[in-house]
């Protein structure tokens, strides 16, 4: 199934502008640092200042670390470090000694190459997805762009977490294996790279890899070699990482991590699922996914859309996916994700249910006030989500732990009293000072605007754009052969 030439234009005019309206909005906020970004930050500069693997000399600012051999190392897989890596000496140009300021601004630059970037053009992809699945025009902008700013992939878009990047390389991965044509064994081989390095970025990416794995194997072995001989070099060089630093190829950062969470449960923080976690995640005010992002409901009525229209491997594939991450996360001891305003541990998943969730954009209404109620609900619920993921972004995205409902507790009042970009800790501190200036900022606050009114240029460029794609997504009706 493929797009016509004339809609092929449209469909990467579309993409393109949805590709830019999310970078933008991606690097209009620096969230500042926390133990997650400062440690993973750590392993970047050792590589390129030390020329090691140990952050020995770093590891003051944060406690997520492995200690081995009275070294200290980061706790994370190394993917993420490794890639940003030549970012980061690019932009030190080798200083040795940078102050404070000079390395939240390499920390900014590295999470615009390795996270926003590839989560930018990841809405793009999934805006492609849509329109070849066989969504409508309008509802595919509807939905890449739901993605893109009405989920947590905004946020996490914003700092250098490994989560957005595995979600950007899963579906790289997932988009490369829907065609079979004379470069299939080619595709099918980039789509084994991609999910080799979602496991260098992030071990639990493996679910993923697996998902997506089987979904490759329906070509046999025509479509096994080639990914396994893609994954090989990212996994090769994290055996190495593995050895280097924990002794054996097979040895993860986990075995070795001082955090007592990742030895609890059967393996790494593991446990028995828990239903109780499985509502907290979902729809729960503390850390429900759909509190927060109601219409990626849509993904449950959207499955069985595309399940009955001729895509039931990929949409299976998808589902399964999901259904991983959500069984990952309500197994887990530290199931509710440190400072976060939501299940951060479901971001790389985020994707697939926004994919689902577009087979409802494929329905054949009987009436046109059908497809309006339908169209209309959509807006509704992309607007509430909208509005809940700008106010988590904008203020702090880092919710405290302790607070019982993230928005009615802490972010909601906050912003209302005017407070945006609240956190105190920098990528060179281990824990958040009240008399510090704030490390995080927005691009409004840079050019002189105070409080939301700093969100101006960014709400003032969702209007123009956002409403140029609506405008021509809904005067292009794709046609598929």
């Amino acid at each position: 199934m493929a797009l016509d030439s004339t809609n092929k234009a449209a469909s990467r005019h579309h993409g393109f502008l949805l590709f830019v309206l999310c970078f933008l909005s991606y690097a209009y906020f620096y969230q500042g640092g926390g133990w997650n970004q400062n440690s993973r930050f750590d392993l970047t500069r050792a590589i390129v200042e030390q020329h090691s693997f140990a952050i020995d000399a770093y590891a003051a600012n944060t406690g997520d670390v492995s200690a081995r051999a009275g070294h200290i190392y980061c706790d994370k897989a190394p993917g993420q470090s490794l890639l940003a890596a030549p970012v980061y000496a690019l932009f030190m140009h080798g200083e040795r000694e940078p102050d404070a300021a000079r390395l939240n601004d390499a920390a900014y630059v590295i999470t615009l190459a390795s996270v926003a970037l590839p989560g930018a053009l990841a809405v793009w992809v999934l805006h492609t997805l849509l329109l070849a699945f066989g969504a409508r025009a309008a509802w595919a902008v509807a939905v890449a762009l739901g993605y893109g700013l009405a989920t947590m992939a905004w946020p996490y878009s914003t700092m250098l977490f490994g989560h957005q990047l595995v979600a950007a390389l899963l579906l790289f991965a997932f988009a490369l294996l829907q065609r079979d044509d004379a470069r299939a064994m080619t595709r099918v081989a980039c789509a084994g790279l991609c999910l080799g390095l979602a496991c260098m970025v992030e071990y639990q990416a493996v679910l993923g890899a697996l998902a997506i794995g089987v979904f490759a194997l329906r070509r046999g072995l025509r479509g096994a070699m080639p990914l396994a001989l893609g994954a090989l070099p990212p996994l090769a060089l994290l055996a190495v990482y593995h050895w280097r630093a924990f002794g054996a190829p097979w040895t993860l950062a986990y075995e070795f991590s001082t955090m007592p969470f990742r030895h609890q449960g059967f393996f790494m923080g593991l446990g028995v699922p828990n239903p109780q976690v499985l509502h907290e995640i979902t729809v729960g005010a503390y850390r429900g996914l759909f509190y927060s992002a109601p219409w990626l409901l849509l993904a449950v009525p959207g499955l069985l859309v595309w399940l009955r229209r001729g895509r039931a491997a990929a949409a299976s594939c998808a589902a399964a996916v999901v259904l991983l991450y959500l069984w990952m996360n309500a197994s887990l001891v530290d199931w509710q994700g440190g400072w976060t305003y939501g299940p951060r541990f479901l971001v790389p998943c985020l994707p697939f249910m926004a994919l689902l969730a577009g087979g409802v954009g494929a329905m054949q209404w009987r009436s046109r006030v059908l497809a309006r109620l339908m169209g209309t609900l959509l807006a509704v619920l992309l607007l509430v989500s909208y509005g809940a993921t700008l106010v988590a972004t904008a203020v702090n995205p880092q919710t405290p732990l302790g607070i019982a409902q993230p928005f009615a507790d802490y972010l909601l009042p906050r912003w209302q009293s005017g407070q945006v970009s609240l956190v105190q800790q920098g990528i060179d501190m281990k824990w958040p000072r009240a008399d510090a200036t704030p490390a995080s900022w927005n691009l409004g606050q840079r050019l002189g605007l105070g409080g939301r009114a700093s969100l101006l240029p960014l709400v003032a460029l969702h209007m123009m754009l956002g409403g140029a794609l609506f405008a021509t997504g809904r005067r292009s009706t794709p046609s598929l052969h």
